[in-house]
């Protein structure tokens, strides 16, 4: 894991890069020092020509965005944001599903107003459980139901497009969009999430939060046909936001109990090949347990209330340059968004299309 010395140094490195970029974009001078240079080059004048207009908006739009000194940073390169929610379903998790609800439309919003540049927002939901409801001892045995466990309703990773899990398979939460996510950016965005995200607590006690994550944006599960086809794509930023209050284990003493795939290492691997290599166009978010690094969080063995140590996920999340976790215990999210709106424009501002 990297520390904060190390992040912030990288993020340096990349805001110099930034800065040296536009230079180049916004002036034609070699570094001589001539004062006749102007941010749109030496001897332009942006109102001469209707041609010379369009280097003009150009340049606006570079000034709309700034570094934190104040300074010029260049065009925001993140016009679109595919977000992924991985929200345990399991018995523990009715109050943390409703205050996720009632924070993520107000963030949205200002997402927004942070973000202007971004035109295109895809949401996404999925859950730490392959089969819902039906009550498995193991989340990775066969599904009892035959063919029908073939769906998309009863696959580890397939965005939910139902209520409850898809516990009631005669409802759908009628997303605007058509498709298995929603469109972020639409009026009727809040009723479709709170729909999608109370995912329900009769899930497998046993969660795969990081197996459902690295499933839901595999180019399998993405391609053509598939439960989640189009959802995450190359030339958008990618958010994700994981909110458990339990580890995610390979094995629980004193036998295994099933658990996500492979280990934090492999994990991070999995999302940046889903990235095209490119870990910054990923921004990993976390709201999970761990005392007494959350001071609100009491052990879950005490109660529905706490959350367990949660040490694999922190490490998977903090391995990304872009990183914000907080308590899960939290009675309420507002503060927890306000943190994570930093990182999620620090990934817009240096995305690489």
């Amino acid at each position: 894991m990297r520390t904060v010395s190390q992040m912030h140094m990288t993020k340096t490195l990349w805001l110099a890069a930034a800065l040296a970029v536009v230079g180049c974009r916004e002036g034609e001078s070699s570094g001589d020092g001539d004062e006749n240079d102007t941010e749109a080059g030496p001897g332009i004048n942006l109102e001469d020509t209707a041609d010379d207009q369009s280097e003009e908006d150009e340049v606006g739009a570079d000034s709309e965005s700034s570094s934190d000194d104040g300074g010029p940073l260049g065009t925001l390169e993140c016009e679109r944001i595919d977000f992924l929610f991985v929200i345990d379903n399991s018995s523990s998790m009715a109050d943390e599903q409703q205050h996720l609800v009632d924070a993520v439309p107000g963030f949205v919003t200002a997402m927004q107003t942070a973000l202007p540049d971004v035109k295109d927002l895809r949401v996404g939901v999925v859950d730490t459980d392959s089969y819902p409801g039906l009550g498995n001892p193991d989340p990775l045995d066969a599904c009892p139901l035959g063919d029908e466990c073939a769906s998309c309703d009863y696959t580890l990773g397939a965005l939910l497009t139902k209520p409850e899990s898809a516990l009631d398979s005669e409802t759908t939460c009628d997303f605007a969009s058509e498709a298995p996510y929603m469109d972020g950016l639409s009026e009727g965005f809040a009723a479709e999430f709170e729909c999608a995200a109370i995912v329900g607590t009769e899930g497998n006690p046993v969660e795969q939060q990081a197996g459902a994550l690295v499933s839901a944006v595999s180019s399998e599960m993405n391609g053509a046909e598939a439960c989640n086809e189009s959802f995450v794509r190359d030339d958008a930023l990618l958010v994700f936001l994981v909110i458990s209050d339990e580890e995610d284990d390979v094995e629980s003493p004193p036998e295994p109990q099933g658990g996500s795939i492979g280990d934090p290492d492999a994990w991070f691997e999995a999302i940046v090949e889903a990235k095209n290599g490119v870990e910054t166009n990923a921004v990993a978010l976390g709201l999970i347990g761990g005392s007494p690094r959350f001071g609100d969080c009491t052990d879950l063995s005490q109660g529905l209330d706490g959350a367990e140590q949660t040490t694999r996920l922190q490490q998977f999340l903090g391995k990304f340059e872009n990183s914000y976790t907080g308590s899960v215990c939290s009675e309420g999210y507002d503060e927890f968004f306000q943190q994570a709106l930093e990182e999620v424009s620090e990934g817009c501002r240096f995305f690489i299309p």
